[in-house]
């Protein structure tokens, strides 16, 4: 049998009065990749926090090898053998990517009374993790030049740059194009073979059979069962991930004839050119394409966030002028963004204070703000959104994913808008969450709303639109009623060259 590198046993962990993690039990094996799963709040990123040393655990034990250890810190776990690589990265774009794989740990010589950093060395060492990685960056590249999957890459690189054991990567391909997909499953694979264990934390339960061995799954904070992925169909993870059984939600049709929303030969350089389209009352517009289409770039030039070289915004028929998101949000206009925690919200204010943000104008009072009015609105949000927090003075940072993307939806939808654009709006959330975000579409659709969403996730597209817009390198490839559409249909029109 392989051997257990690292387990936990009985772990336990509180904030406060809440119970985040209860008698938690994990077993990693060398040469493995163990996948994670749980709904947003099931306790799965306290446990390997706790295991990297950025959290303390109240009761329980963790063991590496046969020895317990105690990790006071992440560097105490990095020289220990355990690292992480998380959605969020841990990189500083000013630096080449040989600084960021070797900061804090600069390679040092003494000269005498002068110490010297061997910059050199540091060069050649970092070429050789990146060569063992089978990558193209070279280690004086500048790291904010690099692109999502390249940064990832770095991370893993960093991870290796000391003596590995464990290596736990969370939601690592939540922002990568299929194509990275594939050749991130083959890096992890390396590694296995090289007898470093993974965990692996996705909310992606479509791949887990491709790339996992096992599969521990977690909910409210407890440990429900590991199984070997064989045994584990996606039917049977939902319902030990939620406890009961998932009914799919199905797209209500309550599209009208009435134009919301008409966009006339938007064009911005290469990002996306002479895009026309009209989004009706009530109806959800699906938009697909591949990674570099140009969806997010369109929907932020409509919202006001970044310039376009030409193109004009009709509302309700009326030539509407859109210069930054005041303009957008003044005409009705609503914008999720796809990075909610570097644009959606600020991490570290009040559920409050973040949902008083949007709609300053509705709280000013002849002196001050009706700061009661605010908390009163996103307790109501809180209720009917179903988001997990302690209440709404509680900060963002301390709530899971998908509680941090309803916290995101309840700003917006407090400002009342005509027309909502949704950009990977259920991006790193469970299955769970993103089906309370299909309901809430529904919802919105019947009330009369125009939705605009975008999603990398062509069977999510199809679940959720009345008609969808494809894009291909910036240009509109076509626009289909969602009647019998299937992944290969999109796909073929996510990979012409040819403008409709």
């Amino acid at each position: 049998m392989t051997e257990t590198i690292l387990r936990a046993k009985g772990v336990s962990k509180r904030f406060g009065g809440t119970l985040a993690l209860d008698q938690a039990e994990l077993e990693l094996r060398s040469g493995e990749v163990h996948a994670l799963v749980g709904a947003n709040g099931a306790g799965k990123s306290t446990l390997i926090k706790i295991i990297t040393g950025a959290y303390s655990n109240d009761e329980g034990h963790i063991y590496l090898g046969d020895k317990e250890i105690h990790v006071k810190s992440t560097f105490e776990a990095r020289k220990l053998g355990i690292s992480a690589v998380y959605q969020e990265f841990s990189l500083i774009n000013t630096l080449s990517v040989a600084e960021n794989i070797y900061l804090g740990k600069l390679i040092r010589r003494q000269y005498g009374p002068i110490e010297k950093i061997q910059w050199q060395e540091i060069q050649n060492n970092a070429q050789k993790i990146l060569d063992k990685l089978e990558s193209d960056i070279k280690p004086e590249a500048i790291v904010g030049n690099l692109s999502v999957a390249q940064k990832q890459l770095v991370e893993i690189a960093k991870a290796l740059s000391n003596d590995i054991k464990v290596l736990i990567m969370d939601e690592p391909t939540a922002s990568l194009s299929d194509n990275d997909i594939e050749n991130m499953f083959k890096v992890i694979k390396g590694l296995k073979e090289k007898g470093i264990g993974i965990i692996y934390v996705s909310h992606r339960l479509e791949e887990l059979p491709i790339i996992a061995d096992r599969i521990s799954v977690f909910r409210d904070g407890r440990y429900i069962r590991t199984m070997d992925i064989e045994e584990a169909p996606k039917k049977v993870i939902i319902e030990n991930m939620v406890g009961t059984s998932m009914v799919e939600t199905k797209r209500k049709p309550c599209s009208t004839d009435e134009v919301l929303m008409e966009i006339k030969n938007f064009s911005s350089g290469t990002k996306f050119q002479n895009i026309n389209f009209l989004l009706h009352k009530g109806e959800v517009l699906g938009i697909a394409g591949l990674a570099g289409a140009g969806r997010t770039e369109l929907v932020r030039a409509i919202f006001g966030v970044d310039q376009k070289d030409s193109g004009e915004i009709f509302i309700h028929g009326k030539k509407t002028v859109i210069h930054s998101p005041a303009d957008a949000k003044k005409a009705g206009i609503g914008f999720i963004t796809e990075d909610r925690k570097e644009e959606g919200l600020i991490l570290n204010m009040p559920l409050h204070t973040n949902l008083g943000m949007t709609i300053l104008d509705k709280l000013k009072r002849i002196i001050g703000l009706d700061l009661k009015k605010e908390v009163r609105l996103m307790e109501e949000y809180i209720q009917s959104l179903k988001i997990k927090c302690r209440d709404s003075g509680q900060k963002a940072h301390n709530l899971s994913g998908g509680n941090q993307q309803k916290v995101v939806i309840a700003k917006w939808l407090a400002t009342e808008p005509k027309i909502l654009i949704m950009d990977e709006p259920t991006r790193g959330i469970d299955i769970g969450s993103k089906n309370q975000i299909y309901d809430l579409i529904n919802q919105l659709a019947e009330q009369g709303m125009g939705i605009i969403m975008i999603s990398s996730e062509l069977p999510e597209v199809i679940q959720v639109s009345d008609r969808i817009m494809v894009l291909a390198q910036g240009k509109k490839t076509g626009e289909l009623d969602n009647q019998e559409v299937t992944q290969d249909i999109l796909l073929d029109y996510a990979t012409r060259k040819q403008a409709v």
